[in-house]
């Protein structure tokens, strides 16, 4: 009977164009375009006005230095308002100003600055930019010291004199350091997590609209559990062709500990599904719902903890993230995937989702037997 019942469950599904459109599209669509623009992990070649106005040998060694980073593309320019138009078009997003004298008060020990404008509003050419600059800038003034050191006796200990202590840095968990390789699995599961939400209100709405009845023989538990396995076998596929197959094919790295984030992602499935039952059931009409997942997206996207740090949050919004099954699943895969571990070691995450599973289980179970085998 529950078998039978799956089987015309998922006919049902197959047949609702909204479902399949939905269900269907929404990843194959995020799954091609949303990780195009991480493909190449950090922006690269990032115009940057420079103004020369020493013209010094050493000045243009600061230049050259700065060529040979390959987050920056310097472009001459040949006075310091010419570029600051230039950043104010946004046709470079960077204004280096290198000061008359420079060479002269540097061999003099007179300390200089490097003016260095940058174009704040875009976070990720301003970190980019600065940090480039900063490298070059600190490789040229490391040199200089170094020389000077050198012609004081210091022979070849002038580098160990001038940097006794040095930082090595060592990635444990993202050893690329890698932006995509971090969001990329997060926002995979934010995507399943909403698909999952609007797609049963969707349904639900669709149901109700056109007055579906389930027979009278069937008992809302087996309505309930062949929703659940129904929809549980769209999660599943979402889970190979999201997390193994996309996931390899961008050559994102991690994820090796396949079955043990399969049985994570099931149980954070079948919390995500109970809620979206639960929801789907509080209203009579396909738009509600949908706007209403909609509009609630993107703050359960932000309470999940990977955009925000959590414990900047108010405690509200604290406890609030702890009953949306998007943030045991976001910080979760991110662990399973990016850093690799154990499954015992994402033990809180587990712990979260079976809560919520069972949680939202029972209310989606009432829901539905409020509704079935009700007229609808």
């Amino acid at each position: 009977m529950i078998i039978e019942f799956i089987v015309k469950e998922l006919k049902a599904l197959l047949k609702d164009s909204g479902f399949v459109l939905l269900a269907f599209g929404g990843p194959l669509f995020y799954s091609f375009f949303y990780p195009l623009p991480y493909a190449r992990e950090v922006a690269r070649q990032i115009p940057v006005a420079v103004v020369d106005q020493d013209n010094s040998a050493l000045s243009r060694q600061l230049v050259r230095m700065m060529r040979a980073e390959e987050e920056i593309s310097p472009i001459a320019y040949s006075s310091l308002s010419e570029a600051k138009k230039a950043l104010d078009r946004r046709e470079v997003f960077a204004v280096v100003s290198l000061d008359e004298d420079l060479e002269r008060d540097v061999l003099k020990q007179v300390p200089k600055s490097v003016h260095i404008y940058t174009d704040g509003s875009y976070p990720i050419y301003y970190k980019q930019a600065t940090t480039a600059l900063q490298k070059a800038i600190k490789t040229v003034s490391a040199g200089v010291e170094i020389k000077k050191l050198q012609s004081l006796g210091a022979g070849k200990a002038a580098p160990l004199l001038r940097s006794p202590i040095t930082m090595t840095a060592v990635n444990l968990y993202n050893p690329q350091g890698s932006y995509g390789n971090y969001v990329v699995p997060a926002v995979f599961v934010a995507l399943v997590h909403q698909i999952m939400l609007i797609a049963l209100g969707l349904r639900a709405g669709t149901l109700y609209e056109q007055k579906k009845e389930y027979p009278k023989r069937l008992k809302p538990f087996k309505i309930w559990l062949g929703k659940m396995l129904s929809l549980l076998l769209f999660m599943a596929g979402y889970f190979v062709y999201l997390f193994i197959i996309m996931y390899r094919l961008y050559g994102f790295s991690g994820g090796d500990r396949i079955l043990e984030w399969f049985l994570f992602y099931m149980i954070f499935a079948v919390a995500a599904i109970g809620l979206g039952l639960t929801i789907a059931g509080l209203f009579k009409d396909r738009e509600t719902p949908i706007m209403f997942i909609v509009v609630t997206s993107l703050p359960m996207l932000f309470m999940s903890g990977v955009i925000w740090p959590v414990w900047e949050m108010p405690l509200a919004i604290r406890l609030l993230r702890l009953c949306i099954p998007m943030t045991y699943g976001i910080n979760g895969v991110v662990r399973l995937f990016v850093m690799n571990v154990s499954l015992g070691d994402i033990l809180p995450y587990l712990s979260g989702c079976a809560i919520l599973a069972v949680l939202f289980g029972f209310t989606s179970y009432f829901t539905i037997k409020k509704r079935y085998p009700l007229e609808m």
